[in-house]
This record gives C-alpha cells, sequence and structure tokens, in this order.
C-alpha cells in the first residue's frame, strides 16, 4: 500500500472503531455495574425489612409478621424471593419460591456475598446474602430479584448505543476524509506542477506550500537551477566550438583554392572540409534543438520527433527520405528529455545516413519504452553487426561521420539499464535497432 491518503484512511479509521468500541464497552459495563449497585442496594434494605420482620416466640421458634413484607414476595414465581437460614437448621422462605430451592450458604453475622444465579423458571436472579444476629441466633437472610427485563432493556440501550455510534463513526470518517483531503491538497497541486514541468510549462515549482515539504521544494528548485545552468553551459560550449571552427575552416577552404596549392592537396583539403563543415552544421543544429526545453522536462515524441526529422532533411537535402514515425501521444515516462534526443537523434541519423529513401520508426510504451528504428539501405553484414556499438568505428569511410553515433545510443541504453539489438530488417531490407528501456 504505497498511498498515504489510503494509510491515514486506514489508520485513523481502525484507532476510531478501537476507540468506540472501547467507550462502548465502558459505557455498557459502567450501566451494568449502576444497575447492579441499585438493585444491590434495594436488596439490601429489603432484607433489613425481613429481619425486622422476623420475631421468636418464648420456645425460640421463628415467625415473621407479614404486614411488614411487601405483597410481591407472597405472589408465585414474581420474580423477588428470600430465604432465612436459622441456626437449628430451620429455614423461612417467602411463598413466591413455590416449591423451588434457592442456592443456601451460612454467613457469619456481618458478612454480605452478591452474586447471579439460577433462579425458578429459569430466571435470572441476583441474589444478595448477609449475615445477621438477633436474640441469640445467627442468621442468614438471602434475597434475590429477576433481572431478565433489566437485562433486556441494558442490551436495547447498548444495541441503540451501538446503532448511534456507528453512524457517529460514519460521520467522523466522513469528516476525516475531508481533512485528509484537504491536508493533501498541496500535495496534489505539487504533482500538477511536476507534470507542468515535465512539458516544459514551468521551470520551477512554487514553494508556497506547508513547511513539512518546503524544504524538499527548495532542494529540486536547487537542483533544477543546477541542472539547468550546466545544459546552458553545455548547449552554449557546443555553440561557441562549433563557431570557433569556422573561421579555421573558411581559411583551410581559401588554401584550397589558392593557384599554388597542388591539385590532389585541393581535392583532399575540399574533402576534408566538407566533412568538418557537415558536422558543425549538424551539431549547430542540434544545440539549437536541445535548447528549446529546460532541465526536468520529459520527452514528447509528438513534439520532438517532427522537429528532429525536419533538421535531417535539410542536413541530408541531397536525397528525398519518407520517414514513417508510429508513437505514443503522451510524454515518455521518467526518460529525460535530452538523453532522449541524443537517441534518436543518433538513430534516425544513421537511419537516414544508411538509407535509399525510407525510415521507419515505431515507440511503445508500456512498463518499458520499445523503440525500433529501421531503414531500406544496403544493411551491414553479420560481421560488421558485432562492431556498431565500438567508439569511433566506422563502416564506411567514405560517409562523413566520426564513428560515436551508436556508441553513444549504447551507452544510454545501459543508463537506463536497457537492451540493445542490431538485425536486419525484414520488411524494408536495411539496418533495424531495437532497443528497450526501463521506464520506472
Amino acid at each position: 500500500m504505497n498511498s498515504l491518503t489510503q494509510r491515514l484512511h486506514i489508520g485513523l479509521g481502525l484507532s476510531l472503531v478501537l476507540l468506540m468500541g472501547l467507550i462502548g464497552g465502558l459505557i455498557y459495563d459502567q450501566s451494568q455495574r449502576l444497575v447492579d449497585e441499585l438493585i444491590v442496594s434495594r436488596l439490601e434494605h429489603d432484607g433489613e425489612g425481613i429481619l425486622a420482620s422476623l420475631q421468636f416466640d418464648a420456645k425460640g421458634k421463628a415467625t415473621l409478621t407479614e404486614g411488614r413484607l411487601s405483597a410481591i414476595y407472597r405472589q408465585p414465581l414474581s420474580g423477588h424471593y428470600f430465604l432465612i437460614l436459622l441456626d437449628a437448621g430451620e429455614t423461612l422462605r417467602s411463598r413466591s419460591l413455590w416449591d423451588v430451592e434457592l442456592t443456601s450458604e451460612r454467613l457469619r453475622p456481618g458478612e454480605r456475598r452478591v452474586r447471579r444465579i439460577i433462579g425458578p423458571a429459569e430466571q435470572p436472579l441476583l441474589l444478595w446474602a448477609g449475615g445477621y444476629r438477633k436474640d441469640k441466633q445467627s442468621i442468614t437472610i438471602m434475597v434475590a430479584e429477576d433481572i431478565s427485563r433489566l437485562q433486556q432493556r441494558l442490551l436495547q440501550n447498548a444495541l441503540l448505543l451501538l446503532a448511534l455510534t456507528v453512524i457517529f463513526l460514519f460521520l467522523v470518517l466522513f469528516i476525516q476524509r475531508r481533512i485528509v483531503r484537504r491536508s493533501f491538497s498541496p500535495l496534489r497541486q505539487l504533482g500538477k506542477e511536476i507534470k507542468q514541468l515535465e512539458r516544459g510549462e514551468i521551470d520551477k515549482l512554487t514553494e508556497v506550500v506547508p513547511q513539512e515539504i518546503k524544504p524538499l521544494v527548495i532542494e529540486v528548485n536547487r537542483l533544477l537551477m543546477v541542472m539547468g545552468r550546466r545544459l546552458d553551459r553545455s548547449r552554449n560550449s557546443l555553440g561557441n566550438l562549433a563557431h570557433a571552427l569556422k573561421g579555421p575552416l573558411n581559411l583551410l577552404n581559401q588554401l584550397a583554392d589558392d593557384s599554388d596549392t597542388p591539385a590532389t592537396l585541393k581535392q583532399e583539403l575540399h574533402q576534408h572540409t566538407a566533412s568538418l563543415q557537415h558536422l558543425i552544421e549538424h551539431e549547430l543544429v542540434r544545440a539549437r534543438l536541445a535548447g528549446s526545453g529546460s532541465a526536468g522536462q520529459r520527452f514528447n515524441p509528438a513534439e520532438e520527433l517532427p522537429a528532429l526529422i525536419a533538421v535531417l532533411q535539410r542536413i541530408y537535402h541531397d536525397k528525398t527520405i519518407e520517414f514513417d514515425c508510429h508513437y505514443p501521444p503522451e510524454n515518455l515516462n521518467n526518460i529525460d528529455r535530452h538523453d532522449l534526443l541524443e537517441l534518436f537523434g543518433n538513430l534516425l541519423d544513421n537511419a537516414a545516413k544508411w538509407s535509399k529513401g525510407r525510415v521507419r520508426c515505431a515507440i511503445e510504451q508500456t512498463r518499458e519504452i520499445h523503440i525500433v528504428v529501421e531503414d531500406d539501405g544496403s544493411g551491414v553484414s553479420d560481421k560488421e553487426l558485432a562492431t556498431l556499438t565500438q567508439r569511433g568505428q566506422r563502416i564506411d569511410e567514405s560517409l562523413p561521420g566520426h564513428g560515436l553515433g551508436l556508441a553513444i545510443v549504447k551507452e544510454i541504453v545501459e543508463l537506463y539499464h536497457g537492451t540493445l539489438q542490431f538485425d536486419r530488417s525484414p520488411t524494408l531490407g536495411g539496418l533495424r535497432v531495437q532497443l528497450s528501456l526501463l521506464a520506472d
């Protein structure tokens, strides 16, 4: 689970459920205790009343003064019962017990006991028992009350509390979800700005963000600034170098045109200066093309490839080349724009150089980025395939170039832990380059 929002929702939700369950359990337990205390207090008062109504005659025989007892103790199975245990083994009990016996336990004077038992007709009873001494006799009085209706009422209250707790829980979770979404809105805005940064619409992230993520945004902006400055210096250096070479090249051309220069030397000078001039123009155009983007921008084939193809058509204006490219409309994920410009520049340049008139390019983006570039040239032999990516290696010395293009492609593929394969195109007949780059 990588979503912070989901983690917060689940964590806070579970915490609320546990908290509500704990509070509900405590409320139910305290309610049960309060009811038991009230019943025990009433039973104790009844027991004292029974003790007061207990009389002994001259022979020590125990009797109860009926008028002082509640009428509910005379109704069979009324749910209110008492039992009196005397020293001589004699017992007195309420008429409500009918012919059912209560559990009996003799207590010493001053002792008190409270417990739950099962009484007549399977009634759940709360029993209070107390030990007394009256007229030199030890007496144990037990008074019990049916608590089934109270338990039912407590259960109803507990279910009502549970329903209210669930409603309250959903309300709190809804409010919590709104608060979390509102709290994460700066991060969503930051994500939108990163997308704008990839598309080149902005050159830095806004720093009006919460304090918790402000250091991260400041550091990202600093890195973007450093990368931008380095790219600008590299582009300017490349352009300055190419412009600086134009002067010496013009001088060499003048020497080649001098009448005192031997004809063979003239031809060689013209050949080499034309090759250098071609390379300089090539690099100047590529520098201008790369200079249109910013650091961190992603490669959008729908925008970049047409411009790159236009540059190649100007470079190879001496022949008509048909470029057939198929690519997704969105940005290519997690691959630097300048690396892909360098990669496509070298692949399409190499294909255009060797083609007779057709170059095909296909890009597919899944978890990886798959690229296929092929041409209708004469292709290369199996022996030459192994040397294509060697730095400085050229198959045909008659065509201009410095033998670095495919070696640079190999380095970029290795940088993104991809694969690179060369073979003959089954449809066009020339060289086919297939490669994949890991985009995650």
